[in-house]
C-alpha cells in the first residue's frame, strides 16, 4: 500500500532526519524550535526521525539549511510511504510511488539510492537496480549511476515501512553536528565515530603500526579514518558518499567511492591490509557479509573491527547471527559494549590462518 504521507488536515512537507544515537530528545526539540508547530516522531533504529511540518517544502528546506543546528544531520525531504515486504514484490510499489511524486519527466536523470534498515531477503543493491528500471519505464526518465543528476530518488527503508523522496541534489541536507562546543577551533571531532573507533582499539588491543595498510568499510564522513590515518600508512575509505573534507585532504587516505559489496570486484586493490574495520549502518548479518566477503584482502592472523547496528530491539539474535556469519572467517570473536557505543555492541575478531574457501 503506498500513500502520500499523513500529515493530518495540513498541506505540508515530511522529512526524513538522522541525528547521533542519544541525542532523539534534543534534535526533536531543535526541530520543533525550527519549525513552528512541527511534529516529529522516533522511527525504528536510533538516531533516526520523521519530521512532519505544515511549511511548504522548499520553504522547510531552505530554512533547515540556514539555521544553526546542533543535533541535526542528514535531512532527506520525503513524499511518500509505502509498505515493505521480506521478498523483492515489493520492489514494484516502490517504483510506483516514486513515478507517482511526479518530479521525473521524459528525458531528465535521475539517481537511484536505497538506505536499508532491518532485515530482508534482497540487498539495497537488488532495489536500486530494480527499481530504477521501472522508475525509467514508468517516467521515460533515464537512470544513472555515478554523474551529477536532475533529481535524486531516495528510499528509507525501516523495516516494512519504506518512506521514498525525489529531490533535487541540493535539497537534500548535511548538515555538520556541533553538539560539543567545549573543543578548540579545529580540534573539535568529527563526530561521535572518532571516540567509538579509539574506543575499540584500547578495548581489543589493537596497536596500528606506521607501515600498516587499513581497510575502512561504511568510511563516510570519515571519523574512523581520521583516527585510523593518524598512525597507519594508509587508509583505503570505502563509501559511495562523500568524506568530509578535511580527512578527504588527508595523504595518507584514499577514498574508494563505492559499495563495499562492490570492492572484491574491483581490480585496483593491491596488497594484503594489516587491519579492517566496518561501521556500515546496516543490518548487522549484512555487515558481516560485507566483512567475510573481503577476508581475502586481509593479511591472516590481521585484526578487524566491526559495529553491529541494531535494527530491532533483539540485541541477542542480532548478535548470534552476526558471531555465526564472522564465525566463517574469523577466530578469537569477542563483542564489548563501550562507553561511546551504548546503543550498538562492537565485534573485535582476527582472519584464520586457514580458511576453508579462502585465499591466503
Amino acid at each position: 500500500m503506498t500513500d502520500p504521507l499523513d500529515l493530518g488536515s495540513r498541506m505540508g512537507a515530511a522529512f526524513v532526519v538522522t541525528t547521533p544515537a542519544g541525542l532523539e530528545s534534543e534534535a526533536r526539540r531543535e526541530l520543533r524550535g525550527l519549525l513552528s508547530g512541527s511534529e516529529a516522531r522516533s522511527l525504528p533504529l536510533k538516531g533516526n526521525i520523521l519530521l512532519l511540518t505544515d511549511r511548504d517544502e522548499s520553504d522547510a528546506v531552505a530554512l533547515l539549511a540556514g539555521a544553526d543546528t546542533s543535533c541535526v544531520s542528514r535531512v532527506v525531504p520525503v513524499q511518500r510511504r509505502v509498505r515493505v515486504s521480506g521478498d523483492v514484490g515489493c520492489f514494484p510499489e516502490i517504483a510506483e510511488a516514486a513515478a507517482d511524486i511526479g518530479r521525473v519527466a521524459a528525458g531528465q536523470t535521475f539517481l537511484l539510492r536505497c538506505n536499508r534498515r532491518g532485515q530482508h531477503a534482497w540487498q539495497s543493491r537488488e532495489l536500486e537496480r530494480a527499481v530504477a528500471r521501472e522508475v525509467e519505464r514508468l517516467t521515460g526518465g533515464v537512470g544513472e549511476y555515478e554523474s551529477e543528476t536532475d533529481w535524486v530518488v531516495r528510499v528509507e527503508v525501516y523495516q516494512d515501512i519504506a518512506f521514498v523522496g525525489v529531490n533535487r541534489p541540493g535539497d537534500m541536507l548535511h548538515k555538520p553536528l556541533r553538539r560539543q562546543r567545549k573543543y578548540a577551533p579545529g580540534q573539535r571531532p568529527l563526530n561521535r565515530a572518532q571516540w567509538k573507533i579509539r574506543e575499540a582499539l584500547g578495548a581489543f588491543g589493537i596497536e596500528i603500526g606506521t607501515e600498516a595498510r587499513v581497510l575502512d568499510l561504511g568510511s563516510a564522513p570519515g571519523g574512523w579514518a581520521a583516527v585510523l590515518a593518524e598512525a597507519a600508512a594508509e587508509v583505503v575509505a570505502v563509501d559511495p558518499a562523500d568524506l568530509d573534507a578535511q580527512v578527504a585532504a588527508l595523504p595518507n587516505v584514499r577514498h574508494v567511492r563505492c559499495r563495499a559489496e562492490e570492492l572484491a570486484f574491483r581490480d585496483d586493490m593491491v596488497g594484503r591490509f594489516d587491519l579492517m574495520t566496518c561501521d556500515m549502518n546496516v543490518d548487522p548479518r549484512e555487515a558481516a557479509d560485507a566483512v567475510c566477503a573481503l577476508v581475502s584482502l586481509l593479511k591472516p592472523g590481521a585484526p578487524a573491527l566491526m559495529t553491529v547496528k541494531y535494527v530491532t530491539r533483539q540485541r541477542r539474535r542480532h548478535e548470534r547471527e552476526a558471531r555465526e556469519r564472522l564465525a566463517e572467517q574469523f577466530e578469537e570473536i569477542r563483542f564489548r559494549r563501550l562507553p561511546h557505543n551504548r546503543f550498538e555492541t562492537t565485534a573485535g575478531m582476527v582472519k584464520r590462518r586457514t580458511v576453508a574457501g579462502a585465499t591466503n
